[in-house]
């Protein structure tokens, strides 16, 4: 019973994913065929389609990289605005997570709990405010307007912080009778030990941010810095096999990503597990 509820669930998850794989490899035709037997039970045999395709073909692949220039800009956005999304929310999440570690008060455990309480928050929630300061800052219809907000993105926090609390006080405390500073402590011990936690929080937050369209589809009009997601929403249903095909190479990057680095974070879980 245990085996059929996992192939089940397996086959939820990956029918998706073969669906547009093999439909990137269709002629538009037949994927239309397949379409509108789903509308029509009287076709049922057009049901075979994607899992015994008639004829196999390259040319969405070749439309795409020949054809289609507005998807690299889209293409470039994406990956443009993921990395300086990325590589802010370091730069404003690891002095946040290691103040959390090292400075001690009262309501400390309140503060971090409001802090990551932004995390788990909306986009529903965030986005009158959020417009309004972008608007403030004259940053609407600017790749600003998508980077700024990302960046105080707060699961970095809550991801390494743990990290940091595992450091043993010895080291701390040794280090700092040899005459070690703050600056020190957080680049010679705090980050090698969250090495493996910042790994995590990098490929977490590239892979959400990849896939993220409702940042743009709020705050840019100017279809020239749409990212990857909005420009794959905004295609023309008549031509399916680009659809296909936009979303198989989109996925490419994150499944390279996670397949990478797959040994890497499942050990730095487990650690954290810990």
């Amino acid at each position: 019973m245990k085996k059929v509820v996992v192939l089940f669930i397996l086959f939820i998850s990956l029918y998706p994913i073969c669906f547009i794989l093999i439909g990137s490899f269709i002629g538009n035709f037949e994927v239309k065929t397949y379409l509108s037997a789903l509308n029509d039970g009287s076709k049922s045999h057009d049901y075979q389609l994607f899992i015994f395709p008639k004829y196999l073909t390259l040319s969405a692949y070749v439309a795409l990289l020949l054809d289609t220039p507005s998807f690299f800009v889209a293409f470039w956005n994406s990956f443009k605005s993921t990395i300086l999304i990325t590589v802010g929310q370091l730069l404003v999440n690891l002095p946040a997570a290691w103040w959390f570690y090292r400075v001690t008060f009262k309501g400390k455990n309140i503060i971090f709990n409001l802090y990551i309480l932004l995390m788990v928050l909306p986009f529903v929630v965030l986005m009158v405010p959020q417009y309004m300061i972008l608007k403030q800052m004259q940053l609407l219809d600017t790749l600003g307007a998508v980077i700024l907000p990302g960046i105080f993105y707060t699961l970095a926090v809550f991801i390494i912080t743990p990290y940091f609390r595992d450091i043993p006080k010895s080291v701390i405390e040794y280090a700092v009778l040899e005459g070690a500073n703050e600056w020190q402590l957080f680049t010679k011990i705090g980050l090698p030990f969250a090495t493996k936690g910042i790994m995590i929080a990098i490929v977490l937050n590239f892979i959400d941010y990849w896939g993220s369209f409702e940042s743009t589809m709020t705050y840019i009009k100017n279809k020239s810095l749409w990212n990857l997601p909005m420009y794959i929403m905004m295609l023309k249903v008549d031509n399916m096999t680009l659809i296909f095909v936009s979303v198989v190479v989109a996925m490419v990057v994150p499944i390279a990503i996670l397949y990478s680095f797959r040994e890497f974070l499942i050990g730095g879980l487990t650690i954290a597990d810990k």
